[in-house]
C-alpha cells in the first residue's frame, strides 16, 4: 500500500504504491500533523480528492502537496480539519500569500469539492425557493394601495 523513498533533499518520503506519477511542482504546501493517525486521515481524504499528497517522514508527521492547477481551499481546509498547521518551506510560499490564492475571487470562483452535495432530493433544493408572485395586485392589494392602476399593476410603496 505504502512505498517509501528518498527524495532529491534526502528527507525520507511515503507515498501510495497506486500513485506513482510524475509531479508537477507548481505550488508545493506542506502541513504539520501532532499525531501521524492524523497526517493519515488527512492524507487518504486528500488523495480520494484527486490530490497528490506525500506523508515525509520526520520528528513531525509533514504532507507534502503539490498542486497543479487544482482547488487549494479544500486542500487547506482538510488538512486543518484534521489538526494539521500550515508550514512554511524554504521553496513554499508564505501563509498568507498561500490564504490570498485559496479565497482569492479574482480570477474565478471556485466551489470546493466537500461543499458540492450531488445527493439531495429535487424536494429539498425546491423548499427553499419562494413562491413567485404574480405582478398584478390582489383585491386586498389594492385596497391597501391608494395609487391604484397609477403603477401600471406593480405594488407601490413597501409593507410591513
Amino acid at each position: 500500500m505504502w512505498e517509501q523513498y528518498a527524495d532529491d533533499n534526502g528527507i525520507l518520503c511515503k507515498m501510495r504504491k497506486k500513485g506513482c506519477y510524475a509531479m508537477k511542482s507548481f505550488v508545493p504546501i506542506f502541513f504539520e500533523f501532532d499525531k501521524e493517525r492524523d497526517a493519515l486521515l488527512a492524507l487518504d481524504t486528500l488523495d480520494e480528492l484527486g490530490y497528490k499528497p506525500e506523508l515525509l517522514g520526520g520528528e513531525m508527521s509533514t504532507v507534502h502537496i503539490h498542486l497543479d492547477a487544482q482547488e487549494i481551499t479544500s486542500a487547506i481546509e482538510i488538512a486543518q480539519s484534521h489538526g494539521g498547521r500550515l508550514v512554511d518551506r524554504p521553496q513554499a510560499e508564505s501563509e498568507p500569500a498561500i490564504y490570498a490564492m485559496a479565497y482569492d475571487l479574482e480570477g474565478s470562483i471556485r466551489i470546493p469539492a466537500h461543499t458540492v452535495n450531488e445527493d439531495w432530493s429535487d424536494g429539498y433544493a425546491e423548499a427553499n425557493v419562494q413562491a413567485v408572485t404574480d405582478a398584478v395586485p390582489s383585491e386586498e392589494e389594492a385596497a391597501f394601495d391608494p395609487s391604484a392602476d397609477d403603477y401600471n399593476h406593480f405594488s407601490a410603496g413597501i409593507r410591513l
